[in-house]
Order: C-alpha cells, then structure tokens, then sequence
C-alpha cells in the first residue's frame, strides 16, 4: 500500500478506533473508522486499508479485531510525526515495487512513476530520507526479487532451447544437486547454469561449489548464460521477449581459469562472486521465443521462495 496521505490517515483512523474499543468483525471496524470526528474520516473508504492491515499481521482477527503493538504505537493523533511514522511503516512493510531501482544511494525521482510520486509529495521534506531509508533496510523483498530474476532466466532459456527441440528438462526443478539448471540432450551444450540479472548487476554472478565442481567435471558439456533484463522487467505485471536486453555465453574453460587453484590462500567454501572480463563473454545465439510470456518477478520470486522453504523443511532445516 503506497503511502499516499489518504491511505496513511485510513489506516490511522482504523487504528485510532481500536485505542479503547474493540469490534467483533471487520465491517463494525471499519464503520467506527469512518465516524471519526473529522470530515476526511467519513470520506474514505477505509475497507482496503482495513484489509491490508489485517494482510500484513498489523492487526489481528481473532474473537475480536485487535491491533498489534506496532500499529498501536501510531494510533494516539493525528499529528505530523504520527502520519509520517505510519508512511514509514508502510513502506517497510510493502515496499513499492519501483524502490530498489529509484533508490541507488540517492533517490532518482525519474524513476518512480509519477502518479506514485505526486500521491507521495505530502511527505516532503521527510519523503527521500524516508525512501533511502526504506530501500536500506534488510528484507524478504531482496530475496523475492533475487529468485524472481534468477527463475525468470531460467523459464526463458528453457522456453528457448525447447523451441530450438532439444528436449531440455529443468533438472534444478528436481534438484539443486546437478550444479546446473537444464539439461539437454542435443544442442551447443547438454548442461546449462542459468543467471538472471539487471543492467545494473550484468556481467557478475554467484556460483555454487557444486556448479563448480560440474563446470570442470563436464568441460565440453557444461555451459553458464546469463539472462540480463531491463530495468523496467522488476516492476512489470507480466515479462515478455520485450523485458530481455542481452543473452549472454560463458565457456566453462573461461570460467575454470578464473578461479584460483585450492592451494594456500584459497579454498572454495559454499559459494564465490565471478566477475569475467568482458572479453570472456560471448553473445549467445539463444533468443527468447517472441511468444515468451512469464508471470511477473515478485510472483517468480514469491513462489521460488516458498519452493526453498519446503525444500529446506523437508531436509530438516
């Protein structure tokens, strides 16, 4: 929920009304909000906020509606400090999609969309403290977008190699214990480790011990692509062939001399950053289908983090 001056004073309202009365359901709730002595108060429709309140655990539906400690910490007035610390709170909780690309150190205010920013300009002069702030601090959100790019390129390049027929299976769908992600059985390569990137991060990656271990066990087999897209491609409701900037070769000899031998000072643990020159890269001849048509990368993200969740409780994590 973006915190537009309508939606923070909904949400205080609802909290407001709960300081000393408690309600049985959500709709005498969110009545008792709208009959606050104030014109405004009356004038919104606080259902949604209602609604996402109770989404995000700020309150608690049980017997009766019972707001938690942090919501109940901004329910006292109206005043300015109140109304800024439940924006702050807002977009510590549901960060709009566009932060981490408006906010790199600074605030590009370019890049946030500018029906957000005008709902968002009462803030001023708090408002880019408040959204470096929000952009810095630790969050699932990093994780879902981070899964969502990574299982983003591999549904392109699986849809591409099975375009090109070459029976491709996503064996990292089965298990990460392959040390690549498809897997095919005719094509320029048979294993293929999958990255997913931004303009911004292009040309490095993490890799896996065991992807590792597979590059140099399978030389002539194995192969690494990176899938760079668009920065527009975080914040789109859907990804199409049109969110996908680069396709990107890594040979897995390439690869293999970058890292130290294990002697001495160096020794592989779980996992290391790569950062090939860019001469090591080589354009791929892959292209995305035109028909590529993919879920966005939060709801990418959002499943592959659940995905990890099952696995790691299944292994007694």
């Amino acid at each position: 929920m973006l915190p537009t001056h309508g939606a923070v004073t909904s949400v205080f309202h609802l909290a407001n009304s709960m300081r000393h009365t408690a309600y049985p359901d959500i709709s005498a709730w969110v009545a008792a909000a709208g009959t606050r002595s104030s014109f405004l108060a009356g004038a919104i429709d606080h259902r949604p906020a209602a609604e996402f309140l109770i989404d995000a655990n700020l309150v608690i539906p049980a017997v009766v509606i019972c707001p938690s400690p942090r919501l109940k910490a901004v329910s006292r007035q109206a005043d300015r400090p109140t109304l800024i610390a439940i924006a702050r709170l807002l977009l510590e909780i549901a960060p709009p999609r566009w932060l981490h690309i408006a906010v790199d150190g600074r605030v590009r205010h370019e890049f946030i969309p500018s029906a957000d920013l005008q709902g968002l300009s009462w803030l001023r002069p708090e408002l880019d403290q408040l959204l470096v702030d929000a952009a810095n601090r630790p969050s699932e959100l990093s994780d879902i977008i981070a899964l969502g790019l990574g299982r983003a390129a591999e549904l392109t390049i699986l849809a591409t190699l099975d375009n090109l027929e070459t029976s491709p299976t996503h064996v990292s769908e089965i298990s990460d214990r392959f040390g690549y992600d498809i897997e095919t059985v005719r094509g320029p390569a048979l294993r293929w480790e999958v990255k997913g990137c931004t303009t911004k991060t292009s040309g490095s990656f993490h890799l896996s011990r065991n992807e590792f271990d597979k590059c140099q066990r399978y030389p002539d087999e194995w192969r690494l692509v990176q899938v760079e897209f668009v920065p527009g491609a975080l914040t789109a409701e859907f990804l199409t062939e049109s969110h996908i900037s680069t396709i990107r070769e890594l040979l897995a000899g390439d690869l293999i001399d970058l890292a130290p031998a294990e002697t001495g000072p160096f020794y592989w643990e779980t996992s290391a950053r790569m950062a090939p020159p860019e001469s090591a890269w080589a354009l791929s001849a892959l292209t995305a289908p035109g028909d590529l048509f993919l879920p966005s990368i939060r709801e990418l993200g959002k499943h592959a983090l659940e995905m990890r969740s099952l696995s790691q409780k299944s292994n007694g994590n």
